[in-house]
């Protein structure tokens, strides 16, 4: 398992102090992997044990295990997207001194994708699909910037599939979707900076109905990671002043293919079928009335 895997289902139940460490941790594997613990209690301004401590709680047998978990993930990370990002951002200030913004706006997000294949387990992705693709019932969760991208990928998934819900997109209709949730059933959770109270709460109700709960958020940690059994994380850096949505939406899509790709052939001939109605009920402009 990856370092944030094994940190955020227990991070809400550490203490300020080794939250604080742990935290550390995930976001400087580097620095635990190639310096002392003296090292790195000094750069942090916390004592040893504290680390030593940490490595306890979240169940390794040693410092020096979770020292070495850092360094196997470290060796995963050596071709290193992001660098190549960082060049082309390091190319484009040499020849265009400050730069156009669409060309900061087009790096920023580059980098942010680049970060999501750096740093995406494709094991993880993979179980995450495959728990989509089989669940009795997915619910998606997205509230205020998040909501469009939830019903982005429910409008994709109700091509292959009929069971994929967004909470709160009927009226009235909440109440009959959460009513008999359970163990076979998956909910997919966005929530990024500023978090919305009602994504948080959803997430949390669900996973305590019994739910997979599947988060999509921006830090470790997060409100929504504690009440998740699958955390992706996703950069949203930007020159502009709102959040960026676009390393959110290569992983949606990512996931969507490979649920179909998972799923039976019910499900492609289902696309098919539907695919077929559009072009019969004329939802889709035919190209024999392309104007040349």
């Amino acid at each position: 398992m990856r370092l944030r895997d094994i940190v955020a289902p227990k991070l809400a139940s550490l203490s300020p102090k080794l939250q604080q460490a742990a935290l550390y941790v995930v976001e400087h594997p580097e620095e635990v992997a190639t310096r002392s613990l003296r090292q790195v209690a000094r750069a942090t301004d916390m004592s040893a044990p504290t680390f030593s401590r940490l490595a306890e709680e979240l169940s390794f047998a040693s410092y020096e295990e979770l020292r070495e978990a850092c360094l196997s993930q470290l060796r995963q990370q050596e071709q290193s997207f992001a660098a190549k990002a960082r060049a082309l951002q390091d190319q484009a200030a040499r020849q265009d001194e400050g730069g156009a913004f669409i060309v900061h706006q087009a790096q920023s997000t580059i980098s942010n994708i680049n970060r999501l294949m750096n740093s995406v387990d494709p094991e993880q992705i993979e179980t995450a699909a495959n728990r989509l693709a089989c669940a009795r019932k997915v619910i998606l969760v997205g509230m205020m910037s998040s909501r469009p991208f939830v019903d982005y990928l429910a409008y994709m998934a109700s091509m292959g599939f009929d069971s994929w819900r967004v909470l709160g997109g009927e009226a009235g209709a909440d109440a009959a979707l959460l009513s008999d949730i359970g163990e076979d059933d998956v909910a997919l959770v966005i929530s990024k900076a500023p978090y919305a109270t009602q994504a948080i709460r959803a997430a949390s109700y669900l996973k305590g109905a019994g739910a997979h709960v599947i988060g999509v958020t921006d830090r470790i940690d997060s409100p929504l990671s504690g009440h998740c059994n699958t955390v992706f994380l996703v950069s949203t850096d930007t020159p502009q002043f709102f959040t960026s949505h676009a390393a959110t939406l290569v992983l949606l899509e990512t996931l969507i293919g490979l649920a179909v790709k998972a799923s039976g052939p019910q499900v492609g001939q289902r696309i098919a079928r539907i695919e077929a109605s559009c072009h019969e009920m004329g939802e889709y402009v035919s190209n024999t009335n392309r104007v040349s």
